[in-house]
């Protein structure tokens, strides 16, 4: 696996995100900031030719600052773009989409609900049908305080007018998978009384399009970025950080038919001062797990796959060591177990996105 760098030289590439098909196409997503000057760039593979196009795309560039980016894609190779940008008093949430047929984006940014005085979190997912799914947490006025979604339909090419309720309450660490029936979960972190935090789930009925919320998932006093992944048969993977006996752990747990096993797996038993992981589930029910690892002066890339029956022994590196800062790894599993991996090394000033392919 040989890692390249897919922004320009002279740009500053922040939150890079990672999206795969089964065709093993490729696109990646991230903003950039330019004093007041936001840009959200995107760039993508020509069809299954494994050549890049020649130069990343501004999907939408105005004043303002990007709260959160993501991307999804699905087999034809059609590409979903959902984020908010917006300055203080006035934050929206935009989407932009590709067409593979077409070979074109769309011409201008889509905006999403209503307008919000505070930065939204937007949260996406697209399953191999091409359906698409975005969740967000309101706080205060308009919406009140809760968690809206809003529905992505292939054959119109059209996102729901209206967000329709998900949960009531205060949501923080936002996540959600969609599977190819339209079933979703949604995963977040909520604040429970006596200082401790829980991590809650809902579920969308992909038939009767109505949310269900579940028992909570873990209580604790130091919840953090749960990842959450739907397979092909109803079952999930989720994955989260715990603080426990004084150190930050690493913890995995399954879902099946609705039911969530009781007992959680340990993946890591100290992931010590780093910031991010990532989760990746296939049609399988194979998962990946990639996370950053400080070890001393030297920052890892780490993985860990599940085979549909356990998790392995031990931790993979992908890559050397660096001694540079690493952040914001991304993680891609196909149905065939090929892997895709994205992470941003370096400073600030003089940093690069790097990205990894491979096979299970």
């Amino acid at each position: 696996m040989v890692p390249r760098r897919l922004d320009s030289a002279r740009t500053q590439a922040q939150a890079p995100e990672i999206a795969m098909n089964c065709r093993c196409e490729l696109a990646v997503v991230w903003h950039e900031q330019e004093g007041p000057l936001a840009r959200v760039c995107a760039r993508h593979m020509l069809g299954s030719e494994d050549t890049w196009v020649p130069y990343p795309l501004h999907l939408q560039e105005a004043s303002g600052q990007v709260s959160s980016l993501h991307a999804a894609m699905d087999p034809q190779g059609n590409i979903q773009v959902v984020w908010c940008l917006g300055e203080p008093g006035a934050y929206q949430v935009y989407t932009s989409g590709y067409w593979a047929a077409e070979a074109t984006w769309d011409l201008q940014a889509t905006p999403l609900g209503l307008p919000s005085p505070r930065p939204l979190f937007p949260q996406l997912a697209m399953n191999r049908a091409g359906t698409g799914l975005a969740v967000w947490s309101t706080e205060g006025e308009p919406e009140g305080d809760g968690l809206v979604a809003c529905h992505y339909d292939p054959g119109s090419r059209s996102w729901s007018d209206r967000p329709t309720a998900v949960a009531p309450g205060r949501a923080a660490h936002l996540r959600l998978a969609l599977d190819a029936r339209g079933n979703a979960i949604v995963l977040w972190v909520e604040a429970a009384s006596g200082g401790q935090q829980q991590l809650r789930a809902s579920h969308l009925d992909g038939l009767s399009i109505e949310w269900t919320p579940v028992a909570p998932l873990a209580v604790g006093p130091d919840i953090r970025w749960p990842q959450v992944g739907l397979d092909g048969h109803g079952r999930a993977h989720a994955v989260w950080r715990q603080e426990a006996a004084g150190r930050m752990k690493l913890y995995a747990k399954r879902c099946s038919q609705g039911q969530w096993d009781p007992q959680r797996t340990l993946l890591v038993d100290d992931v010590g001062q780093s910031q991010a992981h990532a989760l990746s589930t296939n049609e399988q029910g194979h998962a990946l797990v990639v996370w950053l690892q400080d070890q001393g002066d030297q920052s890892l890339v780490c993985a860990r796959r599940f085979d549909g029956q356990a998790w392995g022994a031990r931790p993979v590196l992908l890559g050397a060591p660096s001694h540079r800062e690493v952040q914001t790894p991304g993680a891609m599993l196909s149905p065939g177990d090929q892997i895709g991996v994205i992470w941003r090394q370096g400073d600030p000033q003089h940093g690069a996105i790097l990205t990894a392919v491979g096979q299970a």
